[in-house]
């Protein structure tokens, strides 16, 4: 049995797919009593709903359930497609248990609890931020004011402060925290929140972890159209905009990334469009060192071989920065067969002795 929750931040409503729907608080008692009463094997289904979700679906994956938390921009989507007549928190009930049962979903895990607080700190530090930047620019404007808005921004700056070492403290504990402090570009913030980001879930490959954070590539093709592909922007906003401050810092630091900027550059991208390349490479980085704990190291960035203490190449580390999935490479090679005629690729190439799939998979993944 498969079973919708409309979640909202007092009452839950849940309904079966042709079931009536019935409606409880959305405490923990009344979650308790009415997870009681559903049969074993039963499919949990709702939104996520920001925090008012949480309670139900903690609560019935500690019972033993099969809890599925939707993007709610999927569940709308899928609505529109079927037309309902009205919009209410029963037929929004209904249209969750229907749509758990139309694919393969994956199921809820709940995240450590380190996540949530990492997300929380982070979070409430760029909101603190924001307004300290709205009242610099106001008494700017106003010079009558400035003085009594530099009190307030004096208070917000020392809560950020504050803020900062709360981070640094709930990350520090944890191994992979070191680790990613070595990727260029990766401060105490940004590897703070990619460490809760990373720790949210499973990701089976680098692909997934980038269509995770919505740095991945929305393909819209048909017949002789061919649309303009941009970002899906699905994922968390805020770990977007840390990965594209991260590639600002790490494309003007002598390394690969500042190379690989250089290379964008001479392909004819903007410079925008370099640090989102490469903000979605740092993206890849990060998921293989926290994945296969192992040190960053700067050559796999191009995958190139890693040197020995003796000087001698070797392609035994396991690790790799590369992507895999085919949607990828096809759009990667149609972004090379534009660019084709470029001097980049035809120097590449004729230095390259590998001149294979490896020898080219750098470029690969980075285009797309």
């Amino acid at each position: 049995m498969t079973i919708g929750v409309d979640v909202s931040k007092d009452n839950l409503v849940h309904c079966t797919r042709d079931g009536h729907p019935s409606s409880l608080a959305n405490s923990a008692k009344p979650v308790r009593r009415f997870l009681c009463r559903l049969p074993a094997g039963t499919i949990v289904a709702m939104e996520a709903t920001g925090r008012f979700h949480r309670l139900l679906a903690n609560m019935a994956y500690s019972m033993g359930f099969v809890v599925l938390v939707f993007n709610p921009k999927d569940v709308n989507r899928y609505a529109k497609s079927i037309s309902p007549r009205a919009a209410t928190d029963p037929i929004a009930a209904r249209i969750i248990a229907e749509f758990a049962s139309v694919r393969n979903h994956r199921p809820y895990v709940p995240p450590p609890a380190f996540v949530d607080v990492l997300r929380n700190l982070v979070r409430t530090r760029a909101g603190l931020v924001k307004q300290r930047v709205a009242l610099e620019n106001q008494a700017s404007e106003h010079t009558g004011i400035a003085d009594f808005l530099a009190q307030a921004v004096g208070c917000i700056a020392e809560s950020i402060a504050k803020l900062e070492k709360q981070i640094v403290e709930a990350a520090r504990c944890r191994p992979e925290y070191q680790l990613l402090m070595r990727i260029p570009g990766f401060g105490p913030l940004i590897s703070s929140y990619m460490l809760a980001t990373l720790a949210s879930g499973e990701f089976r490959s680098s692909d997934a972890f980038v269509a995770f954070i919505g740095l991945d590539l929305r393909v819209r093709e048909s017949g002789k159209l061919k649309g303009r592909r941009k970002l899906s922007k699905r994922g968390d906003p805020e770990a977007r905009r840390l990965l594209y401050l991260a590639a600002l810092v790490a494309s003007q630091q002598p390394g690969p990334f500042s190379e690989l900027r250089a290379r964008y550059l001479e392909h004819g991208f903007s410079k925008t469009e370099a640090a989102v390349i490469i903000a979605r490479k740092l993206a890849r980085v990060a998921w293989a060192i926290y994945t296969k704990q192992q040190p960053y190291d700067a050559q796999r960035v191009l995958n190139q071989p890693s040197q020995n203490h003796n000087g001698s190449q070797t392609f035994q580390t396991p690790i790799t920065y590369a992507a895999a999935n085919p949607l990828d490479k096809q759009i990667a090679n149609a972004v090379i067969a534009l660019a084709r005629t470029r001097p980049f690729l035809d120097n590449h190439n004729a230095t390259n002795p590998n001149r294979g799939t490896n020898a080219q998979q750098p470029t690969l993944d980075s285009a797309a």
